[in-house]
């Protein structure tokens, strides 16, 4: 009827509603399946594979390519680590299964003949090196090894197995005895002993060790290529060694085929590259022709013992289903003379070729492009002097963290699968099914190609886009990139013309190190310029990050290294040290795991040569005060006595721009029971007229009995000073009470009575009335509100993160809030470190390091929560003759800010 309307949708809108609908179900499930991983099969994977940006829960697979529930497809050149000779789903592999299914041959049949078993293990050995005769059937690689060593060990009555440094075979305790990775293997109580190892491709220690111990030696266990040690070939001559000791010794040679038989590397079995033949070879992941898990051991009947033959069976072992596609396998890999085999060694040699052109292109980036076959790696830089710009590439490249991201990189912006090494986490390993085609290798090498040059580039924004999808801000280009808005600032280069990047320390130089952390928004922004997102987005990004990070991973990220160049023409090279966790985090940890972490950084920063570690901020409360840190015999200081120092001189500053006497001014310091606050009270005390301490409220009892010591510290100080014109009125209401014989208690009692000398746990109660006010407390709140505080009262913030919050300056123009804690660097030069600070401006704790490294026969340092007064006026003397000055910008504009700045 004319006019009414449709009672369906048109097709086209319909379409698109089912589109969105599948879409939407499929993300639901998505969301779901990871969420069940999570939970009940591995967390900590799961973490990892979502900090990498590599959680995709595949559905489907077809050959050389995978697909996710959004029908997105990507090309996988992980291969399952050498599992998927012919692809995911091959068809002739499924028809061998359904050839089963019809035959209804049983599966299991122990004890009995096994049939399939035994035309599998006939066709093993005809295709096998001479001389092996006799095979086991298991059902994976690390079964196949420790049957290996189980042969071995029973055929010579011996008892050492001999492996290779850095080699992989397995994660059962013998096998993973074998393996050659001490960090794997101590976890779970392994070596067993009759274990050793030697290092791989070294023929002179290998001679060594069986003309030591020759006559104990069971059996020498060896790759043909390390794979989970980062693509390493064994040499020509060291195979054949191996084979002339183990001959001479009786010694059986296992050579571990389990990755790079059955046609990996363009021989059916590795060996043959070089002709050497084992005693014993464990097979599997191929095998199985990519659907089952299939492994088996062959050996020569010198290596075949009754014990073996009747002790070391298997349930599963040789069952006909598996035997049946194992059989298959053979033949997809054996039929028109190994044509399969053939032709992955020809896209071996393409992938080689174009990986070297890429290497030769970027050789800052790429070290190494190693491996046989189809099985390639490809080494990135741990080189941190190739990154001029601070920031996160800079950081992974020091961690051999930047193969696993330019995996997530590849994933989710080409449709690219890779994995690192097991073990080399700098090396990307390259393994694609058997079946993969020129043009699949062509689509490999572009990709890399891209991603290689996005990290030339220093383009971190388009590199870690993917891991914070839903952030679309203005200015970006359609590939994700942001617009051009300027280049970084230049660094300003040293006095000496030296470049600015890279610095490497000089011979005799005093060598330093700095252990921070993000405080604060900006600091997070201003880690990675690169990255031109605001301080929020990159505290979600690093969050995500961690995610990855494990006990293998270094706890502090290296941001970078410095000269400084001071005003007596002395200079020092310092390292700067990042944790990746913001206050809030490091406060939410368990107290060990936090101190455990800048143990690790205070650690590695001693490896690598420095003479003193500084903390800053939260790295020096969850440590105690660096009480909790083993120092190894180098100073570890909390940087406390020179914020102490910057943070009373900055509030009396502050007090005479508000034009407020310090002598009668009624002062508070927050955070008065802490290392900084007890300090920093002392020293106020000399110049100032009352004095307000406040202390944490969470724990009351506590909080006063530490506040009733300050106030007992600060009369004790008062009183062993020789009198000054300089001194206030609380330093002269304490000296009057000494001159007339009053006892400490007595003159801690009287001040309290006559309001001089307080004590408060509530801030909010003691602010208003305050002229003055130091906040130095360990809480990342912002607990100092517009409201809270007097007309033209002066705040000197050291807290880092701070403790007045933007709006006190939006909201209270009367009032004056300087941020202390802040340093001028000698000759305002600028260490090419980004804390967020204007250039040439440091933390007033990372001077602090800086300094003491100058006098390093005489270290003085703070350490512990009592800190002297005559420690930091030895560090302000020190600042003033090395050229370090008070960095006091205000909170009345930034011109004002400035000028303020340049007047201290």
């Amino acid at each position: 009827m004319t006019g009414q309307l449709p009672t369906t949708a048109p097709p086209a809108q319909e379409d698109k509603r089912e589109e969105l609908r599948r879409r939407l179900q499929s993300i639901a499930a998505r969301t779901t399946t990871s969420e069940q991983y999570r939970r009940h099969v591995n967390p900590y994977i799961a973490r990892t594979l979502d900090g990498l940006g590599l959680d995709i829960a595949y559905v489907r697979g077809s050959g050389t390519r995978l697909f996710d529930a959004q029908g997105d497809s990507y090309l996988d050149f992980a291969g399952a680590y050498g599992a998927l000779p012919f692809g995911h789903n091959p068809a002739r592999i499924w028809d061998a299964i359904d050839g089963i299914r019809h035959s209804e041959e049983p599966s299991l049949t122990q004890p009995s003949i096994q049939g399939a078993a035994a035309v599998l293990a006939e066709r093993l050995v005809s295709l096998a090196p001479p001389g092996l005769t006799q095979v086991w059937l298991c059902n994976s690689g690390a079964e196949a090894v420790e049957a290996s060593i189980k042969l071995a060990r029973a055929a010579t009555r011996r008892p050492m197995i001999v492996a290779t440094r850095n080699s992989f075979h397995g994660k059962t305790l013998g096998a993973l005895s074998a393996t050659g990775r001490p960090r794997y293997q101590e976890p779970f109580g392994v070596p067993m002993p009759g274990f050793a190892h030697v290092p791989f491709n070294d023929v002179d220690a290998l001679a060594a060790l069986f003309a030591e111990q020759g006559e104990s030696i069971a059996a020498f266990l060896v790759e043909t290529v390390q794979g989970e040690g980062g693509i390493h070939p064994a040499s020509e001559r060291f195979l054949v060694t191996a084979r002339e000791l183990c001959t001479q010794y009786g010694a059986r040679l296992v050579i571990d085929e389990v990755q790079t038989g059955l046609g990996r590397t363009g021989r059916l079995f590795a060996c043959e590259h070089t002709g050497v033949v084992p005693d014993i070879m464990p097979l599997a992941k191929a095998l199985g022709g990519g659907v089952v898990p299939a492994g088996a051991v062959l050996f020569g009947e010198t290596s075949l013992s009754e014990d073996f033959g009747l002790r070391h069976t298997s349930t599963f072992g040789g069952n006909a289903f598996c035997a049946r596609i194992s059989l298959r396998a053979l033949e997809l890999l054996t039929e028109n003379d190994q044509a399969l085999v053939r032709t992955a060694a020809e896209r071996g040699e393409q992938l080689r070729a174009g990986l070297e052109a890429i290497r030769s292109d970027h050789p800052d980036l790429i070290t190494a492009v190693r491996g046989q076959g189809l099985l390639m790696g490809v080494e990135l830089t741990d080189d941190t002097s190739v990154f001029p710009e601070q920031g996160l590439f800079r950081s992974l490249a020091d961690q051999e963290g930047l193969a696993g991201f330019l995996c997530g990189y590849l994933l989710r912006n080409e449709g690219i699968r890779l994995a690192p090494t097991y073990f080399s986490n700098s090396v990307l390993r390259i393994e694609p099914p058997l079946t993969v085609s020129a043009e699949e290798c062509s689509a490999l090498l572009g990709a890399l190609r891209r991603g290689v040059e996005v990290i030339a580039a220093g383009d971190s924004r388009r590199f870690f886009r993917h891991l914070l999808p839903d952030y679309r801000p203005a200015g970006e280009t359609e590939d994700g990139s942001a617009r051009p808005t300027g280049t970084p600032a230049a660094r300003t280069a040293p006095r000496d013309g030296t470049p600015a990047w890279p610095v490497t320390p000089r011979p005799g130089e005093p060598r330093w190190a700095f252990v921070a952390h993000p405080t604060d928004l900006a600091s997070y922004a201003s880690y990675d310029q690169r990255l031109s997102l605001p301080g929020e987005q990159v505290r979600v990004l690093f969050d995500r990050m961690n995610q990855c990070r494990n006990v293998d991973t270094p706890a502090a990220m290296f941001v970078g290294a410095c000269r400084v160049h001071t005003d007596t023409g002395e200079t020092s090279y310092g390292e700067i040290f990042a944790l990746p966790y913001g206050a809030q985090r490091l406060l939410d940890m368990p107290t060990e795991q936090a101190t455990h972490f800048v143990q690790q950084a205070v650690d590695e920063a001693v490896q690598r040569g420095a003479q003193i570690v500084g903390l800053g901020a939260y790295t020096s409360i969850v440590t105690a005060n660096a009480t909790a840190i083993d120092d190894h015999g180098v100073p570890v200081t909390t940087g406390n006595a020179f914020t102490v120092a910057a943070g009373v001189d900055g509030l009396l500053k502050a007090a005479q721009t508000q034009k407020s006497p310090a002598g009668s001014a009624h002062t508070v310091v927050l955070g008065a029971a802490g290392a900084i606050g007890r300090a920093s009270s002392l020293l106020l005390a000399e110049q100032i007229g009352r004095l307000t301490l406040v202390g944490n409220p969470a724990h009351p009892e506590r909080s006063r009995r530490r506040l009733a010591d300050v106030a007992t510290a600060v009369v004790e100080h008062l009183a062993s000073l020789a009198p000054s014109p300089e001194h206030g009125g609380l330093a002269q209401a304490v000296a009057l009470r000494s001159k007339r014989g009053a006892t400490v208690a007595e003159t801690v009692a009287e001040l309290a009575a006559t309001g001089e000398l307080t004590s408060s746990l509530d801030a909010e109660s003691v602010l208003p009335a305050a002229q003055l006010v130091l906040a130095a407390t360990s809480t990342p709140d912002q607990i100092i509100r517009p409201d809270l505080l007097r007309r033209h009262a002066a705040v000197c913030d050291v807290s880092q993160p701070p403790n007045v919050g933007n709006e006190v300056r939006r909201e209270r123009p009367d009032v004056l809030v300087v941020a202390g804690g802040l340093i001028r660097m000698p000759g305002d030069q600028d260490t090419g470190i980004a804390y967020g600070l204007p250039d040439g401006v440091t933390y007033a704790c990372t001077a602090e390091t800086m300094i003491a490294a100058h006098r390093l026969s005489d270290p003085m340092v703070s350490h512990g929560e009592r800190l002297s007064p005559d420690l930091v006026r030895t560090l302000r003397q020190d600042a003033d003759r090395l050229g370090f000055r008070l960095y006091l910008p205000g909170g009345r504009g930034t011109a004002e800010a400035a000028r303020e700045g340049d007047r201290s």
